[in-house]
């Protein structure tokens, strides 16, 4: 039984990696992007705290100032919004959709263009049920944590690929 259960493990292992699958791993970052500076995000909001502790994972050391040698990623744009998607019979919201919507630019240390404006638009739908109203608003929680985290991600995959082009 316990050669049977390597002998799968190795046959598994051997599948995956035929068919180009890895793990994700931290990303790359460009090569001017060992000292960064973020511009624009409060250091304790979630972008700001999240994004300093990913970018720190990635290989940076990110900096409270600007600073000779220091690149610097500039959120422009910040915004989190929640409309309603749908109407019901009796004119209340039925569905409700999350919007996260930033836009950042990167600039090496003298101030030149690393990266143009990068616009990042996600989405999250949820629907309204009056008899679950608790439930609704911690949904609403749950859902507005996750964009924050995929845009945290988001930014680091655009970085990533600057980083693969460098």
């Amino acid at each position: 039984m316990n050669v049977q259960r390597i002998l799968s493990v190795l046959l598994l292992s051997v599948l995956l990696t035929a068919c180009g699958f890895q793990l994700r791993g931290e990303a790359r970052l460009p090569a001017g992007m060992q000292h960064v500076h973020i511009q624009g995000a409060d250091p304790l909001s979630p972008l700001g705290r999240d994004l300093s502790k990913a970018l720190a994972r990635s290989g940076a050391t990110v900096a409270d100032r600007v600073e000779d040698g220091v690149s610097v990623l500039k959120i422009t744009a910040n915004a989190l919004s929640t409309d309603v998607l749908s109407v019901g019979g009796n004119a209340r919201a039925t569905e409700y959709t999350i919007r996260y919507h930033v836009e950042f630019v990167l600039e090496d240390a003298a101030g030149r263009g690393l990266l143009p404006v990068q616009v990042i638009d996600l989405t999250r739908d949820f629907t309204f049920d009056a008899s679950q109203a608790l439930g609704v608003a911690a949904e609403q929680d749950l859902l507005t944590k996750e964009l924050q985290r995929e845009m945290v991600q988001a930014i680091l995959r655009r970085l990533d690929v600057l980083g693969r082009a460098g």
